[in-house]
């Protein structure tokens, strides 16, 4: 059965930056050979929420993926030996919830654009209009 899933890798950030892509297209040849790659998203380095390694600073990568059950056994496997591999983590993805993510989104982003449009307006959201309540004086 084919699943949807997310895997994050956090890549030693101490290596130079064509390691760092060396390493990162390695993983992204592994999912376009083994899996129905989608996309990644880089998140590029980051300060570690703790140590590892010895290491403060990681690359964060996150590949989404449709694929088999054992493509995630398979890439713990391939990612196990490497060095350069700080961390990983696979999770199935939930689509509904990704749906109501994006709905989210786009409503927010609605939200915004009126609120920019109110601001060009001159309407800066004030409460002037309190003086036309006769339980104040």
């Amino acid at each position: 059965m084919i699943r949807p899933y997310e895997t994050a890798v956090v890549i030693d950030g101490t290596l130079a930056d064509d390691a760092i892509q060396r390493e990162q297209q390695q993983l992204e040849d592994f999912f376009k050979a083994n899996a129905e790659y989608e996309s990644a998203d880089v998140w590029g380095k980051r300060p570690l929420a703790y140590t590892i390694n010895k290491k403060k600073i990681g690359h964060y990568v996150i590949f989404n993926y449709r694929a088999e059950g054992g493509v995630p056994a398979a890439f713990e496997k391939h990612v196990k030996l490497n060095e350069a591999i700080l961390r990983h983590l696979t999770v199935v993805r939930d689509l509904k919830n990704e749906a109501a993510r994006a709905a989210f989104a786009v409503r927010k982003e609605k939200v915004e654009l009126e609120r920019a449009e109110g601001a060009e307006d001159g309407d800066d959201m004030d409460r002037d209009d309190r003086d036309d309540r006769d339980d104040r004086e």
